[in-house]
This record gives C-alpha cells, sequence and structure tokens, in this order.
C-alpha cells in the first residue's frame, strides 16, 4: 500500500472524525533556519523551552532537526477549528492543544504499525506525559509529539505555500499539526 493509501485509511477511520487532512509536499530547512526560529524558541514565551523532549533544546540539535525535516518528502497537514476559548480559560485552550497532538500522535502509531516511516509534529511541547521527564530519557520516545518551530519551519509560510491562508479569528481558532512521512 502507498503512504497517502495508509494515511488514508486510517484517518477515514470514525476516531480521527472532525478533523481535516491534506497531503502536501514536505517543508525544506537549513540549519540556520532552524536556529534562527530557536532563537524565538529560547525566549521561553510559551514555558516550553528545555522543560520537554518535543521542544529545544531537548528535541534535537539544529543540525539533526534539518537532516529530520528534509529526509521526508510529504506531509499530511492536520487542522481542526474550534470557537475560541475565552482569554482567562487556558484549561480550555489547553484542552483543545491536547486533542490535537493525540490526534496526530494516534495516527503517527498506527502508520508505523503499518511499516510507514514519519514524524508527528504540533504547536508548542509535546503533552503525552502530562508533565515531561525531561531532562532524564523520554519514557514514550515512540508517542513523542515535536515542536514545527523548534524544527526549522515556519508554519505560516509553509501553509501559504500550500494555499492554506493561517489566520487569527476573532472568534474562532484553527490548530495545525504535521506528520511527516
Amino acid at each position: 500500500m502507498m503512504p497517502e493509501d495508509i494515511l488514508r485509511e486510517i484517518t477515514g477511520r470514525p476516531e480521527f472524525g472532525g478533523f481535516s487532512y491534506t497531503f502536501a509536499p514536505a517543508p525544506r530547512t537549513e540549519p540556520d533556519r532552524v536556529r534562527e526560529l530557536r532563537k524565538l524558541c529560547a525566549e521561553n514565551k510559551c514555558g516550553c523551552y528545555g522543560t520537554t523532549w518535543g521542544c529545544p533544546p531537548g528535541s534535537c540539535s539544529e543540525e539533526e532537526a534539518a537532516d529530520i525535516v528534509n529526509r521526508f518528502s510529504r506531509t499530511l497537514i492536520v487542522s481542526r477549528r474550534y470557537p475560541m476559548p475565552p482569554a482567562d480559560d487556558a484549561k480550555a485552550f489547553e484542552h483543545i492543544s491536547r486533542e490535537v497532538q493525540n490526534n496526530i500522535r494516534n495516527i503517527s502509531v498506527l502508520a508505523r504499525s503499518e511499516g510507514l516511516d514519519n514524524v508527528p509534529m504540533g504547536d508548542g511541547g509535546c503533552t503525552y506525559c502530562g508533565k515531561c521527564n525531561y531532562p532524564e530519557p523520554c519514557r514514550y520516545p515512540d508517542r513523542k509529539v515535536i515542536s514545527i518551530s523548534g524544527m526549522g519551519i515556519d508554519m505560516e509560510k509553509y501553509l501559504g505555500e500550500q494555499g492554506i491562508k493561517f489566520s487569527f479569528e476573532k472568534d474562532a481558532v484553527t490548530l495545525y499539526a504535521f506528520i511527516m512521512f
């Protein structure tokens, strides 16, 4: 079975409903671009820098990030639009972010069980364990979701290249994640 056929079969299952799935060429990156985006990560506005194996510096080195991204030729772009939670409801936003990560994580694990090498990437730090074991060894490396920007991918630019308008809305938020294969 072709890689896209494997992913279509998996994402067509009822448990993966409610999300949108688009196939696209994989993004490309260079160590300099990874370094540039990781400087933003180091500002730690999201609170994940240095606290999870899915984010820098724990996720991988700058050179490894470029190698990982550039070894894949295709990407499954996963998205879902949610009503905007109230600005003071961090738990609601955490819940929808976790839902997106769980979705791509489960697709990734199933695709690997079918022999499809892939890497799931999402927004922010990996949420699988709740409290990451970092800097101790990752307890579930096969379930880890890596930060998109920490891998040197400018999500807004990449989505634009795919004809997907990335924008902030007043009453809704659309979350995106990738499975590179």
